[in-house]
């Protein structure tokens, strides 16, 4: 089974209508969130579809108005394996809170290595590094399936987000993109997921145009790595929701 790491499905326009496609789709999702508020009513959404996993988010542009459901985030933690969208953004825009987003996000990451087995999607635009830092810090890599969402970093943070075990969710958009074909070269195949972060690279209108553009989505990886990876990925796939 193929399944798309990283998708808002809380931001969807026909959010009702996909979940009930994919109670019955061969495919999967990771329901990322952006804060934790909407986390339990998304929960209820999608009670008994086994194929959709809900994620605990805490969106890092988001942490100056939202800090204070830090608390309720770490309340809620026991509660889900998947943790996302969680990270840091240093971009122009929210370079300002750069303070509180390290704050949140070392609290999250600390209670993640506490806790163990946690799956979380990172956001890290313009702060690898740091992020890389604070997981180390924390020693979140060892017990946690840490992956890094759409990486835009250095090669240098590359290799070390490698070195430490980090996993790597592609997007379609990286494989227009230099530093993203380089990425998903240099990623051990064992540790290549997929997301469409959709709505923000596309739109679904239904699931089988999910399920379409997850395939066009490995075909490119294997062809830019020169390698049929089909089997591999939808094997890494379910093993990481299944843990085993």
């Amino acid at each position: 089974m193929l399944i798309d790491t990283h998708f808002h499905l809380d931001l969807m326009d026909n959010m009702h209508l996909l979940i009930q496609e994919l109670r019955t789709a061969n495919v999967g999702i990771i329901a990322v969130g952006t804060t934790p508020k909407a986390y339990e009513r998304e929960q209820q959404f999608c009670m008994g579809a086994e194929n959709i996993h809900v994620g605990l988010g805490m969106h890092p542009q988001l942490i100056a108005e939202r800090e204070h459901e830090t608390e309720l985030f770490l309340s809620l933690m026991r509660k889900s394996r998947y943790i996302g969208e969680v990270g840091l953004d240093f971009n122009s825009d929210f370079i300002s809170f750069k303070d509180q987003q390290i704050s949140c996000f070392r609290k999250v990451v600390n209670a993640c290595s506490d806790e163990g087995g946690k799956i979380l999607s990172i956001h890290s635009v313009k702060a690898t590094g740091t992020v890389i830092d604070e997981l180390s810090d924390a020693g979140t890599f060892r017990n946690n399936i840490c992956i890094f969402h759409w990486f835009t970093g250095s090669t240098f943070e590359r290799r070390r987000a490698i070195e430490a075990g980090a996993w790597f969710s592609v997007n379609p958009r990286m494989l227009k993109t230099k530093g993203g074909q380089e990425t998903i070269k240099e990623i051990p195949a064992n540790r290549i997921l997929l997301e469409t972060d959709a709505p923000f690279t596309m739109k679904v209108t239904n699931v089988n145009s999910l399920v379409e553009e997850l395939n066009r989505l490995v075909g490119g990886i294997s062809s830019i790595r020169g390698e049929r990876l089909f089997e591999q990925i939808s094997e890494t796939s379910t093993m990481l929701i299944e843990g085993k």
